[in-house]
């Protein structure tokens, strides 16, 4: 069969019809049927056809296996995160002038994880799209790599909606076989599918399954991701010692430096920022905020959300004058307007309002453009952190409908977190 494949590629390739080709050798439905993997030729007759069109076939079906070698290297490379590899393994399998139906499928689904590896999600999405439609009967490893890069490519696209959206992510992950796929780094995506769709206990199993496969495979910086996706589990005072928690998260920096992992460092850094937040220790919070805030790439959109912690840190904590903090402020919303982040806007704009004391204004523009922007964008941790601030002020003004009314919409939200944290994944 793969004969054929290659035979038919050349002689395509080279403008010769069967008819031709066959001219003093054989019949045209020899070539017909050999091509199409419904028989075999005799060596003679296939020497002959060979030599006319001026390839060695044995060659080539060596070539050939080698495309299997260097797509389980691009498999392992984009599992390790090894981004210089991953690009020169996708250089050569694209110098590679064919691919045989027995490994396009594999090669297809490996160009949709690259993407996703470069944050590509619409070239993702039609991968997944054309493989589901051309390839309609799957061997069982390319079945669940399949599942697997629906559900990445549902946690990724999902990221900033409803924690529906990421239970189908993990009602696709679910659906693995790991003993056909026997790639357990899929924990790790099942763990942040039920991070996201607030389930603690689930997601804190997966992502301790996850660490311990990345370090027995020695994928140190993924082991990373996993171990902040297990102290991002823990969520009240009564889950873990916060002096044990903060020593973790500074292990892991540590680590982070070791391994030259600078952008997780910053996450990581953002998130510790984010627990001192958490329990309205204010200047540690700015503190770890500012760290990450600078090293952070001041053109990226990272560095305005970290901007926006430091900030906020610094106005609940009294650290600035005022004159100082209307002036980071301003700078702030100058650079949600830059960076077209409506939602910063909006924080930055309820800063601004705050800091000016008017009390009613800040309070209507709650109700009338936060409250509503957040619930429309399913940012549920800004949706109740700002909600039970107007919940509270309906109260006391005694405006118990549209009081009763915003705590209807609060029903079903499970989420603590004041501020986000940053995704590991990153």
């Amino acid at each position: 069969m793969l004969q054929g494949e290659i035979f038919k590629f050349y002689r395509e390739k080279n403008g010769i019809s069967q008819s031709k080709l066959c001219e003093g050798i054989c019949c045209k439905t020899y070539i017909s049927r050999f091509e199409g993997g419904k028989v075999i030729l005799s060596t003679e007759i296939l020497s002959k056809l060979t030599d006319r069109l001026g390839i060695d076939l044995n060659k080539e079906m060596k070539a050939l296996h080698q495309i299997e070698k260097l797509l389980k290297d691009w498999n392992t490379a984009i599992i390790m995160q090894n981004s210089i590899q991953i690009e020169e393994i996708k250089l050569e399998l694209e110098n590679i002038p064919y691919k045989v139906s027995k490994y396009a499928v594999f090669y297809h689904l490996l160009t949709a994880r690259y993407y996703l590896h470069k944050k590509m999600f619409h070239e993702t999405k039609s991968i997944i799209e054309y493989t589901e439609k051309k390839f309609r009967t799957l061997p069982d490893f390319e079945k669940n790599l399949l599942l697997h890069i629906k559900g990445m490519y549902c946690i990724c696209s999902y990221r900033t909606t409803t924690s529906e959206d990421y239970r189908t992510a993990v009602r696709i992950l679910k659906q693995i076989n790991i003993e056909e796929y026997k790639n357990e780094e899929y924990y790790y995506h099942l763990a942040l599918g039920y991070h996201y769709a607030k389930g603690k206990v689930l997601a804190y199993t997966y992502a301790k399954k996850a660490n311990e496969y990345f370090n027995k495979t020695y994928n140190y910086l993924q082991a990373i991701n996993a171990q902040t996706l297990i102290l991002m589990q823990f969520d009240g005072e009564n889950d873990i010692d916060f002096n044990e928690l903060v020593e973790s998260y500074l292990n892991l920096i540590h680590n982070c430096e070791s391994l030259g992992a600078t952008e997780k460092k910053l996450i990581l850094l953002n998130n510790l920022g984010v627990e001192f937040f958490k329990r309205k220790e204010f200047e540690q919070a700015a503190h770890y905020f500012k760290k990450s805030l600078s090293m952070t790439d001041h053109t990226s959109i990272y560095h305005l959300r970290r901007y926006y912690n430091y900030i906020e840190s610094c106005s609940e904590g009294k650290l600035l004058s005022k004159e100082k903090l209307l002036e980071e402020v301003s700078k702030g919303i100058a650079l949600s307007k830059t960076h077209n982040s409506p939602i910063h806007l909006t924080l930055f704009n309820l800063l601004l309002l705050n800091c000016k004391k008017d009390r009613r204004e800040y309070y209507d523009y709650l109700a009338k453009v936060a409250i509503p922007q957040f619930a429309l964008t399913n940012n549920a941790s800004y949706y109740e952190q700002y909600g039970k601030k107007l919940y509270k002020y309906y109260m006391e003004l005694g405006q118990f409908k549209e009081a009763i009314e915003l705590n209807l919409l609060f029903r079903g939200v499970d989420n603590k977190r004041v501020i986000p944290f940053e995704n590991p994944i990153k």
